[in-house]
């Protein structure tokens, strides 16, 4: 669907609580499709600075709450002062987004009862387009949820899951490009001290990334990729076994297990 198209359908008009750096993320993300996008913060501040660095137009609480899709998008210990203070200014026809880390949707419906709500994790990548989006819904209209999926896929990609699977979901979307990260800082330094000058490894080392993301687009089997690219007595074999004789991979999903518990704590 085009920018114009998109713009055109639900929702019309976005509004987001909260300009920092997920709120300003998802802001730039939503308004690429043309849609008007306002932001309010409790701090003016921080309000300006998204203003004046992403382009997004401000408004009071009242002007964000009248949005079709009312993004909330403060910290969670903020949270139930914000929804307090949104829910006497919600429009009957706003859709309320959660970007808040361990707000249930049973929590989220005790603070904004009778109100449409989708519980969301993102990361930061949906500024770039090229983000994850785990959503859960709750009392949405009939076809809403699909038009709410639309909309977020400008951002990246949209995955709906049952809320049980959410605690999982933040490990791995939100946790996953910081593992990721340290990855990459790894190939970095192993490239370095081998004799590439840093320059061209911080070059290099993105682009590995994202032609690995690439390869194993369309839901393949990573397992499938390491096999193709492992020639018999061949370079990847030979670093391979190291990262295997150090248990990397099994070091890896024990972080994604703890960020999960962690993440359930919450």
């Amino acid at each position: 669907m085009s920018p114009a198209s998109k713009a055109a359908a639900w929702p019309r008009t976005v509004g987001i609580v909260g300009a920092g750096a997920m709120g300003s993320a998802m802001g730039v993300g939503l308004a690429r499709t043309g849609r008007p996008v306002a932001v309010y913060d409790a701090v003016a501040a921080v309000a300006r600075a998204a203003q004046e660095r992403d382009g997004l137009a401000t408004g009071s609480l009242h002007d964000v709450a009248a949005a079709d899709l009312v993004c909330v998008a403060v910290k969670p210990a903020d949270g139930q002062a914000a929804l307090q203070a949104l829910r006497p200014q919600l429009s009957e026809r706003s859709v309320v987004l959660s970007v808040m880390a361990g707000w249930t949707l049973d929590r989220l419906t005790e603070a904004l009862p009778d109100t449409p709500l989708a519980r969301t994790m993102p990361n930061l990548a949906v500024r770039h387009a090229a983000g994850l989006i785990a959503v859960a819904t709750r009392a949405l209209p009939d076809g809403r949820e699909a038009e709410l999926l639309d909309a977020l896929d400008a951002l990246g990609t949209s995955v709906a899951l049952p809320e049980g699977a959410f605690s999982v979901a933040t490990a791995l979307v939100g946790s996953g490009p910081g593992f990721v990260a340290l990855i990459a800082e790894a190939l970095e330094e192993g490239a370095v001290s081998a004799g590439l000058p840093r320059a061209q490894a911080r070059q290099m080392v993105p682009a590995v990334l994202a032609g690995t993301a690439a390869l194993l687009g369309g839901g393949k089997d990573p397992a499938e990729l390491r096999q193709r690219v492992s020639s018999p007595a061949g370079t990847t074999l030979a670093g391979l076994t190291v990262l295997e004789r150090g248990a990397v991979r099994a070091h890896m999903a024990d972080a994604v297990r703890a960020a999960a518990a962690r993440a359930e704590e919450l």
